[in-house]
């Protein structure tokens, strides 16, 4: 049985320190386990796949600048949906495979091949982000449907003047105004409202304590609601939606997130577009030259997320063999600034 449980909290809430402390050792197992059987956990730290920035744009969800943070998002979750489909056998992935796989993050180092294969017991994956908002745990939960695989919330909850004393003395901080907006923004995990956050763990500042000398909570109850948890989820996985209707909204969301990845494909390539014209402007210019591009870049991808301006019928299935054709659109519509 696998299961994805999502650790969430705003920056400084300990997130990583709990995700570390579960994946040091195997979990005992539910009493009904055989005697050799083990729960194991696999962490997935979001800020290691996705932009130093995007923890920065990423207080602004909605705005445009946030549209590459959120496709780096949807990679990443798109290469979860290929590591699942071999984890449990199956047939067919969540999200569609028209892209070029190798802009995807690379997530096959997160277990070895003996670790890929049926588990005793248990398999759980651990997903480390902010998840501030209730659509991006929403996103995790479909895969896991999908999959028949369980799935559960840790939510670690710190006052707003520890995650800022905490984030200060991090070797690369988050802007405290980026922490006051995802302080304001944080939709909680509730149950009542959403029953697939049915299982739910709730941990303040003071309940976590310390970590023993094995880089264990020191507190055991602590312990024990987390393996409590971790068992319940595996041991309750959600099963697909049979409702046709059900079925067919989640046809929906997979197409759109594949139109999200035609954008992340437009992103990179403009990236990449800026950068080899960059270098070869004079270091006198390239920092007034690289805003310019960059204000012009913004203007594209503003224009291609709102519609405003069409890409070719070809494109919308994207293809590794259609990056000249993507590249032509591009910069037919992009235009780069003039040197003095």
């Amino acid at each position: 049985t696998t299961a994805l449980l999502i650790v969430m909290g705003l920056p400084g809430c300990g997130k990583t320190t709990l995700c570390s402390s579960l994946c040091r050792s195997p979990l005992l197992p539910a009493a009904s386990a055989p005697d050799s059987a083990t729960i194991r956990c696999h962490h997935v730290e979001f800020d290691s796949f996705v932009p130093d920035s995007a923890v920065q744009i990423g207080a602004n969800y909605d705005s445009d600048e946030a549209s590459s943070w959120k496709l780096a998002r949807q990679a990443l979750l798109k290469s979860l949906d290929k590591l699942l489909c071999r984890l449990v056998n199956g047939s067919k992935t969540y999200f569609s495979d028209d892209d070029d796989a190798s802009l995807e993050p690379d997530l096959t180092g997160l277990m070895t091949e003996a670790e890929m294969k049926p588990a005793d017991w248990g398999r759980v994956i651990l997903l480390d982000d902010n998840f501030y908002y209730a659509s991006m745990r929403h996103a995790v939960f479909q895969l896991a449907r999908h999959y028949s695989c369980g799935f559960g919330t840790v939510y670690l909850k710190a006052s707003l003047a520890q995650l800022k004393l905490v984030n200060s003395i991090r070797d690369k901080p988050v802007p405290p105004a980026v922490i006051d907006r995802m302080w304001e923004r944080l939709e909680a995990p509730n149950p009542e409202r959403n029953p697939w956050e049915k299982f739910v763990c709730l941990f303040g500042q003071s309940d976590l304590g310390f970590l023993d000398s094995a880089g264990h909570y020191s507190d055991s109850s602590v312990n024990g609601r987390l393996h409590s948890l971790i068992r319940d989820c595996l041991a309750n996985p959600f099963e697909p939606p049979a409702d046709p209707e059900l079925a067919a909204k989640q046809a929906a969301e997979a197409r759109e997130v594949c139109s999200m990845s035609l954008l992340h494909q437009a992103d990179l390539r403009l990236r990449a577009i800026v950068s080899d014209w960059l270098a070869t402007q004079s270091e006198s210019e390239k920092a007034e030259l690289g805003k310019l591009a960059a204000t012009n870049k913004r203007a594209v991808m503003s224009a291609l997320t709102s519609g405003k301006l069409k890409v070719p019928a070809p494109l919308n299935s994207f293809s590794p063999d259609k990056k000249d054709a993507l590249d032509k659109f591009l910069m037919e519509n992009f235009s780069l600034p003039t040197a003095n």
